[in-house]
């Protein structure tokens, strides 16, 4: 039996989700599924977290989601941040960290021997380095969970995975909230 890592870029998996299927789904279930019958020994969920004062009605939405996925057993939420940005007048928010924390832990937990096998759920072609290198260098599979269509899913990673898992509206029925 192997063990399983599944390693989430939040923000990246609930807009591919939405764009793509339109629905919100059961993250523990999605997990599950992904490492059937092997060792799910952890799922690392990275996000920033909205500031109070500037949304707060996203804020409690939010709040309400991280009390949610604290329940799922072997998740943990690792936060990046969000920085302010003016341009032309417009404020909007630019999330950092978050993918610097998710490279560095996919490479690093492989150095350490923590997995047999990684999921990466994100169609972020900025991680394939990270891919390349934990599979390249310690010999370990990463599966490219890719969702969405065509234009969404990532080229680089696709070329870089072990595998890549497409998933389709198939794969999602049972998840759907």
């Amino acid at each position: 039996m192997k063990r399983i890592a599944i390693y989430i870029d939040g923000s990246n998996f609930y807009f591919s989700v939405k764009k793509k299927f339109n629905c919100k789904i059961n993250i523990e279930k999605f997990c599950k599924k992904l490492a059937g019958k092997d060792n799910l020994i952890n799922i690392n969920y990275y996000i920033a977290s909205i500031e109070q004062f500037s949304n707060p009605e996203m804020y409690a939405d939010q709040q309400r989601f991280f009390r949610k996925l604290k329940k799922i057993n072997n998740l943990k939420i690792i936060f990046g941040r969000l920085e302010k940005r003016k341009q032309d007048g417009n404020i909007y928010f630019v999330e950092k960290a978050t993918d610097v924390n998710l490279a560095l832990d996919l490479v690093l937990d492989a150095q350490s021997n923590d997995y047999d096998e990684a999921f990466l759920i994100s169609n972020d072609g900025d991680f394939s380095g990270a891919v390349k290198a934990v599979s390249e260098r310690f010999s370990k599979n990463v599966t490219y969970v890719a969702i969405g269509n065509n234009k969404m899913i990532s080229y680089h990673l696709k070329k870089v995975a072990t595998k890549t898992l497409m998933i389709n509206e198939d794969y999602m029925e049972d998840l759907k909230l």
